[in-house]
């Protein structure tokens, strides 16, 4: 019942309301009923995938290539992930409101639609069953971002170190349009027991952004992992566990494509990509229950 009330507070205060010891532990308490109810539903995991959630759980993300992933719907969603590439890389490095460069692009708002290609990919059923087990809950896919990341070594926003706060496990699966080599822009992360240690030296519990400095002091720089990979390389993190940044690229511009995973009740829920009635009941209609349960409702553009 207290829970349930707290969920219609704003998430940011909510946040800060679940800080309160006696109210921690009623969270935690809840947390683990939930996912002992959950237990016996979880899916059957092959080989490949137990090994992923097993590297995932000791390090908190783990490094594959798409080749290896062998997701059936992968040439049609890189097909459409390198049109949204070549569209940044025209992208001038401007921002013409307010007349400075720009360290991170996006697709402008009239690029961004529910492309097919990228949901029935997000939704793959091998994919599901590793995060849903990751998770040990109920999952929900929170979409897509597609990302250049310009060779000018400013350290900004995403590009400094920080811990996702919108869920209490927030799943990126990261994928390499190019290749990323040293001084590319690589993703790098901390792994699990070293980031609880920076949390306690930094007093890292209001959140935002550390700086190189701040952090070298509470984790040595040998224990700060670089992801380095080739086109179609894949990190699967969890970037609310483990404190991760976008390093900054010196040497050439890096380009990602990113899906986001949460439980199915999250402290945050992003809002989805415009959509057509038309197109999207062709899209449903290919979707089966679990993958629709893995959604929520669309607005029609």
């Amino acid at each position: 019942m207290i829970l349930n009330k707290i969920k219609n507070i704003p998430h940011k205060l909510r946040r800060e309301i679940y800080k309160v010891p006696p109210l921690q532990a009623i969270k935690e308490q809840s947390h683990q009923k939930a996912v002992d109810y959950h237990a016996p539903f979880l899916p059957l995991l092959d080989k490949q995938g137990e090994s992923l959630v097993d590297t995932m759980r000791r390090n908190g993300s783990c490094l594959i290539s798409l080749a290896e992933l062998n997701l059936s719907t992968t040439e049609q969603m890189m097909a459409r992930a390198f049109s949204l590439a070549d569209k940044l890389r025209a992208t001038p490095q401007l921002d013409q409101a307010d007349q400075v460069k720009k360290s991170e692009i996006g697709p402008e708002k009239s690029d961004i639609h529910e492309f097919p290609e990228f949901l029935f990919w997000a939704l793959e059923t091998k994919l599901l069953d590793i995060i849903e087990n990751y998770v040990q809950l109920p999952i929900l896919y929170q979409g897509f971002a597609v990302r250049r990341s310009v060779a000018n070594g400013k350290y900004t926003g995403v590009r400094r170190w920080h811990i996702d706060w919108e869920d209490r496990c927030v799943i990126k699966v990261i994928i390499y349009l190019n290749d990323v080599a040293d001084g590319g822009g690589a993703y790098q992360y901390i792994e699990r027991r070293k980031t609880l240690e920076a949390i306690k030296a930094l007093n890292y519990y209001n959140l935002g952004y550390i700086s190189d400095t701040e952090m070298s002091k509470a984790v040595s720089t040998v224990d700060w992992t670089t992801c380095l990979g080739k086109q179609g390389s894949v990190i699967i993190s969890d970037t609310s566990n483990v404190f991760h940044r976008a390093q900054p690229p010196t040497n050439q511009d890096r380009y990602s494509i990113t899906f986001c995973y949460t439980s199915a009740n999250p402290l945050v829920i992003w809002p989805n990509p415009p959509v057509s009635r038309q197109k999207w009941d062709v899209i449903d209609s290919q979707l089966n229950h679990r993958q629709k349960s893995c959604l929520t409702k669309r607005k029609f553009s």
